[in-house]
């Protein structure tokens, strides 16, 4: 045998030492490069959760300045509070409400800009604008739209006749003012999703339909929407994430009220964790809307993720 050689099978063939040189090398590098998303995500996601969760079962506020286990405390003083109803409540309706006529305008904007309307580089711009407008800004400008007396919207609800409504210091109308908001906030950014969405469905499918006949609505419930069930599916999960954890508009234009009328789960945390120093209340309800936004999460996938089209044959 000669040195340095290796020794090769029976029967032929690239002995395994040499098969791992090969192999080895690009196999590891590609999962080198998940390491550094993989380190961030640890850090920044699964760690807090975990701690969070941890904190969940212990008493820590000003009256007990190092945590100190309670077990389920917490969470029973949450379930026999009649404010933590309320607020989730709030946000349930604040995520029903607002979803779905957001997605569904998005999805109707997306394809009349794909359809190359009139004005469509306008169109683009006026929906998309809002979602580079930050947070801040355009609280203070929906403040100013919703005021009693200077407000835009109230001046044109006179000019017809209408009573002028305090909009944001109303118990009725408050959370309907947010949900508003959010939603011009929020549709250029869906409606730009989509109309990525409908660059993957085939012409031809159009065409076809319109030669046997049907007409622009039959077309698109028979074709488009089935087809960008993906990207449905993708802004639906997104679209409930973003919602459940709405806190910016909230915190600059309503502080929760009047009266938690307009209080949601992330307000609630922020009130209790940075007003109130009770960190084992609101890591509790942190662990709470983390297991309603997981649970949520694998629901839709578990109804629509088996029926959505993914090609068109």
């Amino acid at each position: 045998m000669l040195k340095g050689v290796p020794i090769l099978p029976r029967g032929g063939g690239t002995p395994h030492s040499l098969k791992l040189m090969k192999e080895s090398p690009e196999k590891y590098r590609n999962y080198m490069f998940l390491v550094p998303g993989m380190f961030f995500l640890l850090l920044f996601t699964y760690l807090p959760i975990m701690w969070s969760t941890w904190l969940s079962f212990n008493r820590w506020n000003l009256l007990s300045p190092q945590p100190k286990w309670c077990g389920v405390e917490n969470f029973l003083k949450l379930w026999n509070h009649d404010v933590f109803w309320l607020v989730m409540k709030n946000s349930f309706f604040f995520v029903t409400v607002s979803i779905f006529p957001t997605m569904f305008l998005a999805l109707v904007f997306a394809i009349l800009i794909d359809e190359r309307v009139k004005g469509r580089v306008y169109y683009i711009y006026s929906l998309f604008y809002p979602t580079l407008i930050p947070m801040a800004a355009a609280a203070m400008l929906w403040v100013y739209i919703y005021s009693p007396n200077l407000g835009v919207l109230n001046i044109v609800l006179s000019k017809f006749g209408l009573p002028k409504l305090g909009w944001l210091g109303s118990s009725q109308t408050s959370i309907w003012a947010l949900i508003i908001m959010t939603f011009w906030k929020n549709l250029g950014f869906f409606m730009l999703i989509y109309l990525a969405g409908l660059q993957n469905v085939n012409r031809e499918l159009y065409e076809a339909a319109y030669i046997d006949g049907a007409g622009w609505w039959r077309r698109h419930l028979a074709i488009t929407f089935p087809l960008v069930g993906p990207t449905s599916l993708f802004v639906l999960i997104v679209a409930i994430i973003l919602t459940f954890r709405v806190f910016d508009q909230i915190h600059l234009m309503t502080e929760g009220g009047p009266g938690n009328s307009s209080n949601v789960i992330v307000y609630y945390i922020y009130e209790n964790g940075f007003k109130f120093f009770d960190w084992g209340i609101a890591s509790a309800l942190t662990t709470i809307l983390v297991v309603i936004l997981l649970f949520l999460t694998l629901l839709i996938f578990g109804l629509f993720g088996k029926r959505i089209t993914y090609t068109a044959d």
